[in-house]
């Protein structure tokens, strides 16, 4: 316990501060300098779960922005058929295609009613950003992304992540669209890919 007056070690803050929501981390930033420094270190960051319907809306991008860089491990969840929670998740994900080379795991997640058939392009465009982008990704899950997965994804994800080690297609859409060819042009592309989950 420390003494009144007396500071918690930032190591020690960090990891009280990662088990926060966004809302909390950010107002946990302002009580002083010592706490915004714990508050956007690293370690708060590495693994982190972002949902887009839990955060007011359009304050989750103006918080992220000093700890973009500091994300590696990222499971993000939103409601596509609502479109602010689809329009948070979207910028969030062209902003890491722009900041985060170092991007290593993404976990997309939909939450809600299944949206229309022909949504979503703008969630797809962010995701070939960030496979053109992080070149450090090793895995990628689109399991429970409702939209329609297609060639094009595949070979983006062949062409800009040579350090894949599992990439999962295998959503809840009846249209399977990813041909034979670009699996196997994906498999040359990766030599480390380990785990692939497609369509029959």
């Amino acid at each position: 316990m420390a003494e009144p007056g007396e500071q918690l070690p930032e190591e020690v803050l960090a990891l009280i501060f990662r088990h926060l929501s966004l809302r909390d981390r950010a107002a946990a930033a302002r009580v002083c300098r010592a706490w915004a420094a714990a508050a956007t270190c690293s370690v708060v960051w590495h693994n982190t779960t972002i949902s887009c319907d839990c955060e007011r809306e359009g304050t989750l991008l103006p918080y992220l922005s000093a700890c973009l860089d500091h994300v590696h491990n990222l499971r993000l969840e939103f409601e596509p058929a609502r479109e602010p929670s689809r329009r948070a998740a979207t910028e969030l994900l062209t902003a890491l295609a722009v900041r985060t080379p170092g991007l290593r795991s993404l976990r997309l997640e939909c939450r809600g009613e299944k949206p229309l058939f022909d949504a979503g392009r703008d969630i797809l465009d962010a995701v070939h950003a960030i496979c053109r982008a992080a070149c450090a990704l090793r895995h990628l899950d689109l399991r429970r992304l409702p939209f329609t997965l297609d060639d094009e994804l595949v070979l983006q994800a062949a062409r800009g992540c040579p350090e894949l080690r599992s990439l999962f297609l295998d959503n809840c859409t009846l249209v399977g669209s990813v041909k034979p060819d670009s699996v196997l042009e994906l498999l040359e592309a990766c030599p480390r890919l380990c785990a692939l989950g497609l369509h029959l």
